[in-house]
């Protein structure tokens, strides 16, 4: 299973993990068979890339891999969670109010699911369309924000006040202008300080709510704060800023990051992951960044890399605790020419052996989809 730029489908290929709209509605199911016409359709949407199957690995197939992946979250519960934060917030840009029954009960089955998986790692990016972006991160930092709640010990009532926030944090954009919300650039100075209230935006909406607890709204109020002080809206820093906001900004950075933009492509999370930790102590608490990033799979299953034998291997397994060190299997030698049965290695076991490159998506292609020389 990789993840494919759509400009890079070809007919032929087969779909990995459904596909859905941005209000979550299914597009194509996995295994279904692309055509043109349903590559042109899903170009046509707005989706940048989606996840197909890679038939090099013929002895442990797509579907085996999926299965040794525990999700976080059901694809279900994604796709519902999805559902309620796009109707709730197109609501709100026209009503500027907010619906809060179906975001607690949204936030309680996410908290009750990640709960049940405890000790599951993030591998695979949320696929979405252009104009789903705000609605699928805003369940992404949520999920991300209540793993990280879970491992830092969080009580129940904790959990809740925590992931409502996170599910609500950008609740403020749906008051900026549409066409400075998903602008193909870089914003202008002046687009720039619109867009820079949304956390007052947000705050000022959910703390009316009766339903939302202060801390939830707090949330909205201080995402964008830095650890620092750099940040905005009222610079503040280190415990100033509300723990529960201080995780959030920390899920935020990190799948905003990672994901397609209308601007552009997300970046690896091996990359991500550099990046993260580049930034402790002047834009995010250092101790809850470890905790954060000790959940994520810095090779997530399906990607093609380089070791340092000269040979290439797709990750079919990956170990909580022992990220970097991955169970790979081998599907081009040292001269990149790709193998019919390559072996499995895990790299736990093999410790002279390592990772000394990461391919790009496009760079990828190259090992997936040409038949193999032996």
């Amino acid at each position: 299973m990789q993840k494919i730029a759509t400009t890079h489908l070809q007919p032929g290929m087969v779909i990995a993990r459904n596909v859905f709209s941005a209000d979550g509605v299914l597009l194509l199911s996995a295994g279904t068979v692309l055509n043109n016409i349903y590559i042109e359709r899903l170009r046509l949407l707005g989706l940048s890339s989606i996840y197909i199957q890679n038939p090099l690995i013929s002895q442990l197939s797509d579907s085996e891999i999926i299965d040794t992946i525990p999700e976080i979250v059901r694809e279900e519960t994604r796709v519902q969670a999805v559902q309620v934060v796009h109707t709730a917030f197109q609501n709100l840009a026209t009503t500027h109010n907010i619906q809060t029954r179906q975001f607690k009960e949204t936030a309680s089955m996410i908290i009750d699911e990640v709960i049940k998986n405890n000790g599951a790692m993030i591998q695979l990016t949320d696929i979405r369309s252009r104009d789903g972006y705000t609605f699928g991160h805003s369940v992404n930092v949520c999920v991300l924000a209540t793993m990280t709640g879970v491992q830092m010990g969080y009580s129940i009532p904790q959990l809740r006040e925590l992931a409502l926030g996170a599910m609500l944090h950008d609740a403020g954009k749906m008051l900026v202008p549409k066409e400075i919300l998903v602008k193909p650039g870089p914003l202008t100075a002046c687009e720039m300080k619109i867009m820079q209230q949304h956390p007052d935006l947000g705050f000022d909406i959910l703390r009316r709510q009766s339903e939302i607890p202060l801390l939830s709204a707090h949330i909205a109020f201080q995402h964008h704060e830095k650890f620092d002080g750099s940040g905005y809206t009222r610079r503040l820093g280190r415990t100033d800023i509300h723990e529960y906001a201080r995780i959030v900004a920390i899920a935020d950075v990190y799948d905003a990051i990672t994901s397609d933009r209308p601007y552009k492509e997300g970046i690896l999370p091996h990359e991500a992951y550099e990046i993260m930790m580049s930034l402790a102590d002047t834009h995010f608490d250092p101790a809850i960044l470890q905790i954060f990033l000790s959940q994520i799979a810095v090779y997530p299953v399906g990607t093609v890399v380089k070791l340092n034998t000269g040979e290439v291997a797709m990750v079919i397994r990956v170990i909580p605790g022992l990220q970097t060190r991955p169970t790979v299997k081998i599907i081009a030698d040292e001269n990149e020419q790709l193998l019919k049965d390559g072996r499995e290695l895990d790299l736990t076991k093999h410790l002279t052996t390592f990772i000394s490159k990461v391919f790009t998506e496009t760079e990828a292609l190259h090992f997936s989809f040409i038949t193999p020389v032996r």
